[in-house]
């Protein structure tokens, strides 16, 4: 009842921290209170829960919360890239403007690029695109390169298909599919995820789908 009350935010803030409050010191309590791990403790059970599971949970509802949501919603938040994770500000005295936050993309773009060691050329698969920021960029930017971008979403799929034909993007392939059933025979020089790996539970089984992706002399890079 009061979860729900919450969900229609029919309560108060006061009474929502408060209870907040309350279950942190619950929780605090439950992990002071447990044996230590190497006694067979809590965090062993929850690291045998996680490797047990399957890679992400409740993908469905998380889609229809987050990824299903019309593109044109993303235009009045995000900057011109429609980067659903973060910009880098090079200039933090720089004014709070939609042009500074375009900028910003492009910036942490351009970094995850690099950090990700890519090169014209490769073979690369995104896991986790979003509206398409990295995929679109790499495949502009590298243009010897053939990208796979995976999205859980079907609106996503359509938005980035768009921006590819518009822009004569023939190097960039989507495809729609749950992390959890997602596979491929292809192999990569590089698989890339931004944002992500946090929504994953097993990241084990996760990691030895990936190595199974990649060529031998491939890499993974993780934001």
């Amino acid at each position: 009842m009061v979860s729900q009350l919450c969900d229609r935010r029919l309560l108060p803030d006061s009474i929502v921290r408060a209870g907040i409050r309350q279950l942190l010191k619950q929780r605090l309590r439950e992990l002071s209170d447990a044996p230590h791990q190497s006694s067979g403790g809590c965090s062993a059970d929850l690291l045998n829960e996680l490797q047990s599971g399957p890679i992400a949970v409740s993908t469905h509802a998380a889609n229809e919360q987050h990824y299903e949501v019309p593109a044109e919603f993303f235009h009045q938040v995000l900057g011109g890239h429609l980067k659903y994770s973060c910009g880098y500000w090079q200039d933090q005295q720089a004014p709070l403007t939609a042009e500074a936050l375009t900028a910003a993309e492009a910036t942490a773009l351009r970094q995850s690029c690099a950090h990700a060691e890519l090169s014209d050329g490769q073979r690369v698969l995104e896991l986790g695109c979003g509206w398409g920021s990295l995929s679109l960029w790499m495949a502009e930017h590298y243009p010897g390169s053939t990208i796979t971008a995976v999205s859980n979403s079907h609106s996503q799929r359509a938005w980035i298909t768009t921006q590819a034909e518009q822009r004569q993007l023939a190097n960039l392939h989507v495809i729609t599919a749950d992390i959890n059933e997602f596979g491929t025979p292809d192999r990569f020089d590089r698989v890339v995820s931004v944002e992500m790996f946090e929504h994953c539970r097993n990241h084990r089984e996760l990691m030895s789908r990936i190595a199974g992706w990649l060529q031998p002399e491939g890499k993974l890079f993780v934001h």
